[in-house]
């Protein structure tokens, strides 16, 4: 999705809810107060945080959409992390609030007086909440906005709030039971636990997240698919906002490849991963593959079968050996999990020395960046 016609979705997205959230506002309000209903009260309060949420989506999106300058030459995107955050702030918030307000009207309970408009009202509402809660998270899916799926999954469960307020109602009505405050704090549990989670969501993406593997899969696939290149590694993704992807990569090729063939393949990679992947290339690594050597050749498969034998040891690449020289250099790819990784170097750079006594073995420890 094009960035402009990406920014003009989550505003008009976000109008829709903005306008949708203050006609429920006000509705519930005039209703909640009239009615005595602190569950509709609260509702009517929830209605109005999340036409802020929605505000604040509109606000993102378009300090997200200003071009890199100097100052940002990676652009502004993360802005949209920004403001997912402040959302889930404020989901937080409404959720604490409603269970402050819940507890006192356990201690202070007071008997409210439900209408049929009451009922109309409310039961609109649910339909709203849902109708507008699929759309907006459906909407938010499509276009990667973590703003408008926060969005629209707390106006999923504002519906199950405006539903619970008319189950509690109905209860009133039938048996006398007085449940709203009990429900509100039920309810208040659910919305502090969603905010919770959308804020560490939200956190671990500013933070820096692993690439998806189906993307990440993609871009080594058509990297490998160039013509010469024997293999892409390394490769380190940056995201610097929702569909602004940044990444470097190792490529293997023959050693009888020239500079300027380097040079026109490097520049084809990042062309083509572009128009594919919408990934930018920001540089591309070499590896120099034996093609010379028969020797070399069997030196690869057992130093290979040697390491990979070794625990928390994920690959092994850009492997060259010097017959000349008595050099054997490659880079293991190591896991996360591993206790000690300098150790597991030395470990494993002492075993292939043992192995070809007469070489000198330089082992590079390379991160599990990417799948």
């Amino acid at each position: 999705m094009a960035a402009v016609n990406r920014e003009k979705v989550i505003v008009r997205t976000s109008i829709i809810g903005i306008t949708a959230n203050v006609i429920l506002a006000a509705f519930k309000a005039v209703v909640g107060l009239l009615s005595g209903s602190i569950a509709i009260v609260l509702d009517a309060v929830n209605n109005t945080s999340d036409a802020l949420s929605s505000v604040i989506a509109v606000i993102g999106a378009k300090l997200a959409g200003r071009p890199a300058d100097k100052k940002h030459p990676y652009g502004h995107g993360r802005y949209e992390h920004i403001s997912a955050a402040v959302i889930s702030v404020i989901i937080l918030y409404a959720g604490i609030t409603s269970l402050t307000e819940s507890i006192k009207g356990i201690f202070h309970p007071e008997t409210p007086e439900y209408t049929v408009v009451t009922f109309v009202v409310v039961g609109t509402a649910v339909v709203v909440k849902i109708v507008l809660g699929l759309y907006v998270r459906k909407t938010g899916k499509a276009c990667d906005s973590d703003a408008l799926v926060n969005s629209g999954t707390d106006a999923l469960q504002d519906a199950v709030i405006s539903a619970s307020t008319i189950a509690a109602a109905i209860l009133f009505l039938l048996f006398g039971w007085q449940l709203e405050a009990y429900l509100g704090v039920i309810i208040s549990g659910f919305i502090i636990k969603a905010g919770i989670e959308m804020m560490r969501e939200t956190i671990s993406k500013i933070l820096g997240e692993r690439a998806d593997s189906e993307l990440s899969s993609a871009v080594k696939k058509t990297i490998a698919s160039t013509e010469g290149v024997l293999g892409a590694y390394d490769l380190v993704m940056n995201s610097y906002g929702p569909e602004r992807w940044m990444a470097s990569v190792h490529i293997a090729v023959p050693d009888t490849w020239t500079a300027d063939k380097i040079d026109a393949v490097s520049r084809e990679i990042a062309n083509e991963v572009f128009v594919k992947n919408h990934v930018v290339i920001t540089a591309v690594g070499i590896y120099s593959h034996n093609t010379k050597d028969d020797e070399v050749s069997a030196i690869r498969s057992a130093v290979t079968e040697l390491v990979m034998a070794e625990k928390y040891v994920l690959q092994i690449h850009g492997f060259f050996c010097d017959i000349r020289k008595k050099t054997i250099r490659f880079d293991l790819v190591l896991d996360f999990a591993a206790p000690d990784k300098n150790e597991l170097i030395q470990n494993i750079t002492d075993k292939v020395q043992a192995m070809y006594p007469a070489f000198t073995v330089w082992i590079q420890p390379d991160s599990d960046f990417s799948d």
